[in-house]
C-alpha cells in the first residue's frame, strides 16, 4: 500500500490505545528498514507477474496495467516475462539480501521478539501477495516457500493470527 508507514505513523498517534504495529523504541529501525526495502526490493520485483496479472484481471484494468507498467519498466510484458526462472531467482537473491541479514540476527519469531512489527508484515506482505495472486499451489509459490530453509512461508504463517478483520 502506498505510503502505508506514514499512514501506520498517523493511526498510532491518533489512536495511542490500540495496538502498536510500530512497536515503541523501534521507530528508527522501523524507519531505516522501510527505506531501505522499498529502495532495494520493489525495483527487484519479478516482473513475469505483470504479465500473469495482465492476464488474470479484468479487461479494463488490464489495459491500464499493460500499458503503466510497460511505459514504467521500457519493454513490452511479453518481453518482460521471458526467462521467468532468472527473474525468480533474482528476486530471491535481493529479497534475501535485505531481510536475511536482520532476521538471522532477531530472537524468536517475530523481528523484535514475541510481538510482530511493521518490518514483520511488510516482510511477510510482499510474499503473500504473490501467494495470493499464483495461488497455494503454484510453482511460483512452491519456489517460495524454499527460500532461506523456509523462513518466510514460515514468517507468513506465524503472522496468520494477525489477519482478521475486527468488526
Amino acid at each position: 500500500m502506498s505510503n502505508s508507514f506514514d499512514i501506520i505513523q498517523y493511526l498510532e498517534k491518533q489512536y495511542p490505545l490500540s495496538p502498536r504495529v510500530i512497536t515503541p523504541g523501534t521507530l528508527a529501525f522501523e524507519t531505516a528498514y522501510y527505506k531501505y526495502f522499498f529502495a532495494v526490493v520493489r525495483p527487484g520485483w519479478p516482473t513475469p507477474l505483470h504479465q500473469y496479472l495482465y492476464e488474470t484481471i479484468s479487461p479494463e484494468s488490464a489495459a491500464f496495467i499493460k500499458d503503466l507498467r510497460e511505459a514504467a519498466l521500457g519493454d513490452t510484458l511479453v518481453n518482460l516475462a521471458k526467462n521467468p526462472q532468472s527473474h525468480w531467482d533474482k528476486f530471491k537473491d535481493t529479497y534475501g539480501s535485505v531481510v536475511l541479514p536482520i532476521y538471522e540476527n532477531a530472537e524468536g519469531v517475530f523481528l523484535k521478539g514475541s510481538e510482530p512489527g511493521w518490518a514483520d508484515f511488510v516482510t511477510a506482505s510482499w510474499l503473500l501477495a504473490i501467494k495470493l495472486l499464483y495461488g497455494g499451489d503454484s510453482k511460483e509459490w512452491g519456489y517460495i516457500v524454499t527460500w532461506h530453509d523456509g523462513r518466510w512461508a514460515k514468517l507468513i504463517k506465524d503472522l496468520e493470527p494477525y489477519a482478521y478483520v475486527d468488526e
